[in-house]
């Protein structure tokens, strides 16, 4: 499961709307999904497997799945139509799940642990519960052992390492493992075999669950903080104590409570 994101560095937020505007931007593969992506394609080399990649998005999200199956992914499926839409991540995580209903069986859900023009990393959670499967998220590494996967986790305070049965959803982090290169025979191969296109009608959800009409989620206001420029101060070295001082005022040292 990926998503096709605006380059970073070609976007710009509505000021009305209050959304990213991504008319002028450069589609590319989702950092993290890209990693999502290798961890799909490492099992399939270890222990064999057929590899759906799905996304969601405009037509021109196609070119991100012939990306990935010019990398070795056996299939491509794109949701796209206009009802969609301006999804928050509760309706697209709903559509997603549909889609995954629709499909039928799989054993292993790869996904990037967050996108960077939303960082919410709430979708591949959330597709999990509505499939009511189980999930693993921020995963550096999965091996399938029979019919559980083992999992390695990165946590702020360590590493963990959990086994779970299939099916399952796992969230991959940015930077886990290095992405393969897609080839020229692949893509050309990848052309022939077309991509499987979901519409509303395929998926059968009412207008009133997806696009923004199901979107619980609005942005009120947003406001971009004034850039302040950096102030220096030179102290001469009889002057420590005020220094001293100075940063104690200013909340940088803390002196008591240890």
């Amino acid at each position: 499961m990926i998503k096709q994101v605006p380059d970073a560095e070609e976007i710009f937020i509505d000021p009305v709307k209050f959304t990213l505007n991504r008319s002028q931007a450069r589609g590319i593969i989702n950092p993290a999904d890209e990693n999502a992506i290798e961890a799909a394609l490492k099992i399939k080399d270890e222990v064999g497997a057929e590899i759906t990649v799905l996304t969601m998005g405009p037509p021109a999200a196609e070119t991100a799945l012939i990306e990935c199956m010019g990398r070795g992914v056996d299939k491509g499926i794109l949701i796209t139509d206009r009802v969609f839409a301006a999804a928050d991540t509760w309706a697209t995580s709903l559509t997603l799940a549909a889609a995954f209903n629709i499909i039928g069986d799989f054993d292993i859900i790869f996904a990037g642990e967050s996108t960077t023009d939303s960082g919410t990393g709430h979708v591949g959670p959330g597709v999990a519960e509505f499939l009511g499967i189980d999930q693993v998220t921020y995963s550096v590494d999965s091996k399938v052992d029979g019919k559980n996967v083992i999992v390695e986790r990165n946590l702020e305070d360590g590493t963990e390492i959990v086994s779970v049965p299939m099916p399952v959803l796992i969230t991959t982090l940015i930077g886990s493992n290095l992405p393969r290169r897609s080839t020229l025979r692949k893509k050309i191969d990848s052309l022939k075999k077309g991509i499987t296109v979901l519409d509303h009608d395929k998926l059968k959800l009412l207008p009133e669950w997806v696009g923004i009409k199901g979107s619980p989620t609005v942005v009120g206001s947003l406001k971009i903080p004034e850039e302040k420029k950096r102030e220096g101060k030179k102290y001469e070295v009889e002057e420590i104590p005020k220094l001293v001082d100075d940063l104690i005022e200013k909340g940088a040292i803390k002196i008591g409570d240890a």
